[in-house]
């Protein structure tokens, strides 16, 4: 990982480049790459310690490191099952420092490896500091440990990212109250934690604290915790965080924190019930917003609003020539989303084809336990959309790839057109989802059908087999179907 005092190989007239791309996450450096292999000059600005973003730095790489960890030790507990071990199922004991020796010791191989490739690239520069657009098409660069320097371009993308949401809760600036970013970096495993938010990121932390022996509760707004997701596999979801100590409480308005660091009490009410909830840490994890903090945007005419820097199908600003991509420009915010919106921008620079990508086709993992998979529509937002559609589903209880794996709560669900079958939604609860989740996008990509599902044959015992297994079973209940 760089320590943010060197750059990577520097050019004649550096004052002036084809392309200025500002964040080296993944919505930044795949674009950065692929412009720079093409032979475009390029200058890649990142105001973070390395190349790789939040994703990388705080978000989805850190967590699911923790998550190995609470996983394996959850596994540990209950080897009696499988002949291992002793009967007592006493789980071991958690040595926090190593965990987070080995978070640091992944994300510098991780970034190491993006600098070195980068500075491979000869048309590539990349600078440690700040940009901030001085006008259309010129900038001014601060860069860590080197004299500053403006720069003209011809094109330029603008990717910082996203940082946590704030929310106005008297008491949230108290010492021990995290936010998203904090909590990656807490020192301990703490004996209690409430989570204050019930999309992806609280519901995956809530577990990993969970499995590693804290007390965890979680406050949520909304009716139910993730929202966007399935509503069958979030109900199941729900249900297992429930039964495995978890405190759920939804559709609450959080008032106040206080009390004092170690010990903080956390107020809220539902319907006009107050209660109250003590831990001796309180995260907020309410989602991420996109960051356009400093990055002069007043001198541009690029346009932005509360979701984000507004773009056209392209990704291209209002400033002709300026795009954006990733968590700036909002939901979805995923790295692999990022990374598909950076390189069709990179084509599109080129004068090459570019299939810039829709949201009916995205994918995307929550690493809960069990995870979910998701890929294209849920069986909710496709009906939104006045599409005629029915789920077929799999529950995996009967299973032998989950029976054999002690792990058979999850459901597969299809969602399919019911005129000519199309699948327009794959959604997954299952341990192991994740690595069954990219057929479910190749399905939803490409529109097979229910029949194209069927004929295909999977490997058993596998996870897989219920993908075609659900798309047999609906075939057969549709011939059944009177007239």
């Amino acid at each position: 990982m760089s320590n943010g005092s060197e750059t990577a190989q520097t050019h004649p007239a550096d004052d002036a480049v084809d392309v200025l791309i500002i964040g080296g996450g993944p919505g930044g450096t795949p674009a950065a790459m692929a412009l720079a292999q093409a032979g475009r000059r390029v200058m890649l600005v990142e105001a973070g310690p390395g190349l790789g973003g939040t994703c990388l730095f705080s978000g989805c790489i850190p967590s699911k490191i923790f998550r190995e960890t609470a996983f394996r030790r959850w596994e540990a507990a209950r080897a009696s099952e499988f002949g291992l071990g002793s009967p007592s199922g006493e789980p071991p004991a958690v040595n926090w420092d190593v965990v987070q020796r080995r978070r640091h010791q992944i994300l510098a191989q991780r970034s190491g490896g993006a600098l070195t490739k980068a500075r491979s690239l000869p048309s590539l520069e990349v600078v440690f500091g700040r940009a901030r657009l001085t006008g259309p098409r010129t900038a001014r660069i601060e860069r860590v440990g080197a004299p500053g320097c403006s720069v003209r371009f011809e094109r330029a993308i603008l990717a910082t990212g996203s940082m946590p949401s704030p929310l106005p809760i008297p008491g949230v600036d108290l010492p021990g109250v995290l936010d998203s970013d904090r909590l990656i970096g807490i020192g301990f495993v703490p004996e209690s934690l409430v989570l204050i938010g019930g999309g992806p990121i609280g519901i995956e932390m809530a577990q990993i604290f969970g499995m590693l022996g804290a007390r965890v509760s979680v406050l949520e707004a909304a009716p139910r915790i993730l929202g966007p997701v399935d509503g069958v596999l979030a109900k199941l979801l729900s249900d297992q965080l429930v039964a495995t100590g978890i405190r759920l409480e939804t559709g609450v308005s959080v008032d106040r924190i206080d009390g004092s660091e170690g010990a903080h009490r956390v107020h809220f009410s539902r319907a006009g019930s107050p209660d109250v909830i003590e831990a001796q840490v309180v995260a907020i994890v309410a989602g991420r917003h996109p960051n356009v903090v400093g990055l002069g945007l007043e001198t541009t005419g690029v346009r932005h609003g509360p979701h984000g820097v507004i773009v056209n199908a392209e990704l291209e600003t209002d400033e002709p020539g300026i795009f954006a991509t990733g968590d700036l420009v909002g939901h979805p915010m995923f790295a692999h989303w990022a990374t598909a919106q950076a390189l069709a921008v990179a084509r599109h620079i080129l004068g090459m084809p570019a299939a810039f990508p829709r949201p009916e086709h995205n994918s995307a993992v929550i690493f809960s336990r069990p995870e979910i998979g998701m890929a294209g529509l849920t069986e909710e937002e496709a009906k939104a959309r006045g599409l005629d559609v029915a789920a077929a589903e799999y529950d995996y209880r009967i299973d032998a790839r989950a029976q054999i794996a002690g792990e058979v709560l999850g459901r597969l669900r299809l969602i399919y057109r019911r005129d000519d079958h199309r699948i327009v939604g794959v959604h997954v609860l299952a341990e192991g989802a994740a690595d069954v989740t990219g057929e479910a996008a190749l399905v939803v990509r490409n529109g097979l059908t229910l029949e194209q599902l069927a004929a295909s044959i999977h490997p058993h015992p596998t996870l897989t087999e219920a993908f075609g297994l659900a798309a047999q079973s609906a075939i057969a209940g549709q011939r059944r179907e009177p007239g």
